[in-house]
């Protein structure tokens, strides 16, 4: 075999050019796969350990659970380390609506010091030595509004614990009570937003959390029926497997999904590792790349092999075996595979650590730490087989092809072709149109098809980046999903930090902002529960599944019930009513009951992931019995109140009306009858639009008098719409790379076959200039060689480019008729990125062929002739 390697590598050297394009291409596939994949591998890495250093390195927390469930998940030995406190409710500021969660300060039989380490946190004071002693949080203090330095404090707060007794029955716990500050507890490092959030400013989804004394040693603060526990823990082995470990926990303990408190952003970036780590998570403008070098190597292998096929035929006439000819292409692709791959590993990790210098992370600036390049062993296996399974594709036809070289092509043409058959139709048009040199160009392309057509895909597949991944309608469904799910500039409601019967927002506070600059206008609302009562057989089946609705006869489940001023009500209401009903009906009674309207659809997320009805045969004029909740002075009292259908709303207010999420049934009247109907009239909710969205000067004083003055949770469009933008830039960065990578492949494989056409019909050419033909009409004919190229190229890119555009609507089109909406978004066609795609093609076909046939000019003619192998 040793004679078989050094002639294998004498062809490698003898053919430089290609050889040295070949590795080219491969080192920087490789590297440009390897490094986008480390760069956010890495990036993730560092992201996690930056969330780890901010909320702490345990997975998850289950809040609110038994002794009994709590004893199982602290012994279960998929648990490394766990740490546990009382859970003793909840702490009520009724001045401003805001709340905390109440926990005891030591757990059960653990250390408390560990816990707030766990948390990542510290506690600055002193311990609480009973229950009239309290340690608050950041948030907490936040929440509650203490200025000043908390410490020494006394706070009056209503204590509230919700418990359910062995025999089912709810029962509540009230208590007003006050407490002496004595401690706070701090983050050991700063606050991390969560980058990828639109909600990234407010009390939202920001647990307040005070320590008391809690029930131990013959001191209580709750009934002991009431008392339940929280545990923090983290699981062992591999941790980017901690999700699905969470979840199994819930359902090997029953202990229900709402009981789930996760480190979310920490397990967040580790689920985001797990992804990029799989070798199924290859991006497809990647798996694009990937072809086209499977397309490369096959061509030049292909070209490479079939220039020495007098050689490889003299080979078999002394007695070399199929498998000793077959070796030689192998060895020629391991070296290929070997040297390309390890080139490019090398030179990717290079990119790598520039790539993490270059993008700066707030998160990790955040937290102070630098990025470091993390080398993912899982990362790199990936890319190698990757790369390694390309060019063993690319060699297999070759390899079959050589073996087939029998001893004969030694004595005969090696060029030989088939039988020339009479000129056909077409091709004598093109001769009698253009000329006998502009037809033999266009002749040429089918005298090696498979280098033709490899070459042509190639380019195919280049124009196929440029028009779909360049496409408007990317933008166009980012702006209606933006519409869809943040359909204001800024929202304010009640959140986790909020207690939904105190928290109110000042009619002064949105005179305010209705009046600052920048604003274009503000709707105001005032969004609450009930429940509707009805019997059973009158509820379709899906809908009693999915809310686990139990009992015979009637049933009661809760429902949204939203008042609106009565502007809004016809701005935002009835342009979703069906059967051309008004909004005027919704300020009115109808034999004096109150008429609403109502959204009679949910969305099932957990099984068919479609709108489906509530209500079996709801129709309007129809009477629904609903139990609100009544503010008679301090006492919130339940009284059945029955109001009219007078208005359905169409299927479509899921995706582009005014809904709350998760789905329920909901009512909407004017809030003319909100006084009626609740005891009094206020406001919880707020929906802000900017004039401008480009004028950030005025929406950040409209954002700050927001976040500062309104203790809710606020959401902000600009967080999303960052987002979006950022997403689109990473993927024009990467879409850029590819295409040229792409693009320098498809000007190699033109080059290399135009080049190897000429060289194989050197005679030929050359024996036509000595009868007459000029250095022009053979430049010509190589021109209008190319530029068949470039018109079968750009044709067949377009046509593959609007397949994939018009699939790409059509998916849009069905995935939203499951929100209510019939049509979602209309093909448009790409002109400009075509021109792009034809101007870049016809410039990268002129230049191939343009370098391929310079060696040709300045030949002499006898030179040409000679059959010089």
């Amino acid at each position: 075999m040793k004679i078989y390697r050094k002639l294998s590598a004498l062809y490698m050297k003898k053919n430089k050019s290609r050889t040295l394009m070949m590795f080219i291409m491969v080192i920087a596939t490789v590297a440009f796969m390897i490094s986008i994949d480390m760069i956010k591998v890495s990036q993730t890495y560092n992201r996690m350990e930056a969330f780890k250093l901010a909320y702490g390195d345990y997975h998850s927390e289950y809040v609110d659970i038994s002794k009994e469930k709590l004893e199982k998940v602290a012994n279960d030995n998929r648990v490394e380390y766990r740490d546990t406190v009382q859970n003793l409710g909840f702490l009520i500021n009724k001045d401003n609506g805001t709340i905390g969660e109440l926990k005891s300060f030591d757990g059960e039989n653990d250390n408390s010091k560990n816990y707030f380490d766990r948390k990542a946190q510290v506690l600055k004071g002193e311990e609480p030595k009973n229950n009239n002693e309290i340690v608050l949080d950041e948030e907490c203090i936040k929440n509650f509004g203490i200025v000043g330095s908390p410490i020494g404090q006394t706070v009056s707060l209503e204590l509230r614990k919700e418990y359910t007794l062995p025999s089912g029955e709810k029962k509540l716990y009230l208590e007003n009570k006050k407490f002496k500050v004595v401690g706070i507890v701090k983050r050991t490092y700063k606050d991390i937003k969560n980058m990828s959030s639109s909600t990234n400013v407010g009390a939202e989804q920001k647990r307040g959390i005070a320590y008391t004394y809690g029930d131990f040693n013959g001191q209580s603060i709750i009934p002991k029926e009431a008392l339940t526990y929280d545990i923090i823990l983290r699981f062992k082995g591999n941790e980017l497997v901690a999700s699905n470990k969470m979840e199994q926990l819930v359902n090997d303990y029953s202990l229900g999904r709402m009981t789930i408190n996760p480190n979310s952003n920490y397990l967040s970036e580790l689920l985001s590792i797990k992804d990029l780590k799989s070798v199924k998570e290859i991006n497809p403008n990647n798996i694009v790349l990937i072809i086209t070098v499977i397309l490369l190597v096959f061509n030049m292998m292909n070209i490479i092999w079939s220039e020495y096929l007098r050689e490889i035929s003299m080979l078999r006439l002394i007695g070399a075996r199929k498998r000793d000819i077959r070796f030689m292409v192998v060895y020629q692709s391991v070296l290929l595979a070997a040297f390309g791959t390890i080139i490019g590993i090398v030179l990717g990790l290079g990119i790598t650590k520039l790539g993490l210098v270059s993008f700066k992370d707030e998160v990790l600036d955040a937290v102070g730490i630098s990025p470091s390049i993390h080398i993912d062993q899982d990362v790199i296996m990936k890319t190698i087989k990757v790369a390694v399974s390309a060019i063993v594709l690319a060699t297999i036809v070759p390899v079959i092809k050589i073996g087939k070289i029998g001893c004969m092509e030694a004595i005969s043409n090696a060029t030989k072709h088939k039988k020339r058959e009479k000129q056909s139709k077409i091709g004598k048009l093109i001769q009698d149109k253009f000329g006998i040199f502009r037809y033999m160009g266009i002749r040429n392309l089918w005298i090696k098809k498979t280098r033709t057509f490899v070459s042509i895909l190639t380019i195919t597949l280049c124009g196929y980046l440029i028009i779909y991944t360049f496409s408007g309608m990317q933008n166009e469904v980012n702006d209606k999903i933006r519409r869809i799910y943040y359909k204001n500039d800024i929202t304010v409601c009640g959140g986790i930090a909020n207690d939904e019967e105190i928290f109110k927002i000042d009619d002064n506070k949105i005179d305010k902002i209705k009046n600052m600059q920048g604003v274009k206008s503000v709707k105001s609302t005032y969004e609450d529960t009930s429940t509707f009562v009805t019997d059973k057989k009158n509820i379709e089946k899906a809908f009693i599944g999915y809310y686990g609705l139990e009992g015979d006869g009637k049933i009661e489940t809760e429902n949204y019930l939203r008042f609106y001023d009565n502007e809004d009500l016809k701005k935002y209401v009835e342009p979703y009513m069906l059967d051309g009903k008004t909004s005027k009906e919704l300020e009115t009674k109808t034999d004096g009951y109150i008429n609403v309207a109502v959204y009679n659809s949910f969305y099932d997320m957990m099984k068919t992931h479609t709108q489906k009805k509530i209500f079996k045969d709801l129709k309007q004029g129809d009477i629904i019995n609903l139990n609100v909740k009544y503010h008679n002075g301090d006492k919130i009292e339940k009284r059945s109140v029955k109001v009219r259908v007078a208005a359905i709303i169409k299927a479509d207010w899921q995706a582009y009306g005014d809904i709350i999420r998760p789905y329920k049934f909901e009512v909407i009247t004017s809030e003319d009858n909100m006084k009626e109907l609740l005891g009094f009239k206020a406001y919880n909710n707020l929906a802000v639009d900017y004039k401008d969205m480009e004028n950030i000067e005025a929406n950040s004083k409209v954002e700050e008098y927001v976040t500062q003055n309104i203790p809710g949770s606020i959401t902000l469009k600009t967080g999303f719409v960052n987002t979006q933008n950022q997403e689109m830039k990473n993927i024009f960065r990467e879409s850029v790379i590819n295409i040229t990578l792409v693009l320098m492949i498809a000007a190699i494989s033109i080059f290399c076959t135009v080049k190897s056409n000429l060289m194989e019909r050197r005679k030929e050419m050359f024996t036509m200039r000595a009868l007459g033909m000029s250095a022009k009409d053979m430049n010509s004919m190589n021109m209008w060689e190319s530029m068949t190229y470039a018109f079968l190229s750009v044709i067949s890119g377009i046509a593959l480019a609007t397949y994939e555009l018009f699939k790409f609507v059509e998916w849009n089109n069905n995935a939203y008729t499951n929100f209510g909406i019939e049509h979602f978004m209309d093909f448009t066609f790409p002109y400009p990125q075509v021109a792009i795609f034809a101007i870049v093609t016809l410039v990268t076909c002129i230049i191939a062929v343009k370098l391929a046939n310079r060696d040709f000019k300045n030949r002499e003619i006898s030179d040409g002739m000679r059959d010089i192998d």
